[in-house]
């Protein structure tokens, strides 16, 4: 019987985990489909965006509904609990991660209705840049959590300074730009709200690496673990269809 329970409450942890990737392949596109509609002028697709945050956060409510059953049905323990409860943690982020998608989908329709004789298409290139490496290392992240790599993950924290430094890089640009010319300074302002939002969005990626980080290292309020105390967890990508 206690086998048996095991087996059904690792088959639950890998449905939850398996919900969590598919929500962060969703948030993913989030991501890259507000920085298009931003760099294409694409105010039908910035709205898409912002109506799509919605399934986002469904996708967090369900997540964080399944776990609290979870919960209140096995009374998971020690590992099984902190399994449970980093999924929870992955899918708050992640919903972070889509109001990240839908600030800058609503100041890419902003900016287009601002930005007239301004060329914005001049940030566009540090914008798209830190779009790839937020969205990069958020999908890093996601892969460390699957695979459960203490490694992996640690990868991704110490690439949370790259995106930084992009950051100051493109802020500074944008500083010079708007003392040659002042008139520009709502505009540019908004500009720094949209790569202000990237840099979250690879704060929130970080986050969900130190989740797994923690994960492994079995951690519970700065405790460490015993050694080879904790059940290995299976990993989602494994059991995904082909």
């Amino acid at each position: 019987m206690e086998g048996h329970i095991v087996r059904t409450f690792d088959g639950d942890i890998l449905n939850l985990r398996l919900q969590a990737l598919r929500m962060g392949g969703f948030v993913i596109d989030h991501v890259r489909r507000s920085v298009i509609a931003l760099t294409t002028n694409d105010d039908d697709g910035a709205r898409s965006v912002v109506a799509r945050t919605a399934d986002v956060s469904a996708y967090a409510k369900t997540i964080d509904e399944e776990i609290i059953a979870l919960i209140a049905r096995r009374q998971p323990v020690a590992t099984d609990l902190r399994a449970a409860l980093a999924v929870g943690r992955v899918a708050v982020n992640l919903e972070r991660i889509g109001f990240c998608a839908r600030r800058i989908s609503r100041l890419a329709i902003e900016l287009h209705l601002l930005a007239g004789d301004a060329p914005l298409a001049h940030f566009y290139h540090d914008v798209k840049k830190m779009s790839r490496l937020a969205t990069g290392m958020l999908r890093d992240a996601l892969d460390c959590f699957d695979r459960v790599d203490l490694a992996g993950a640690e990868a991704v924290v110490e690439r949370d300074a790259e995106l930084d430094v992009e950051f100051q890089m493109a802020l500074r640009d944008l500083l010079t730009y708007v003392l040659e010319d002042q008139r520009l300074l709502r505009n540019t302002l908004q500009t720094v709200f949209v790569i202000k939002a990237l840099e979250r969005v690879g704060d929130l990626a970080r986050d969900i690496a130190t989740d797994t980080h923690r994960l492994v290292r079995a951690e519970v309020s700065g405790a460490a673990a015993p050694s080879g105390a904790e059940r290995e967890l299976p990993a989602a990508e494994s059991q995904r269809s082909p």
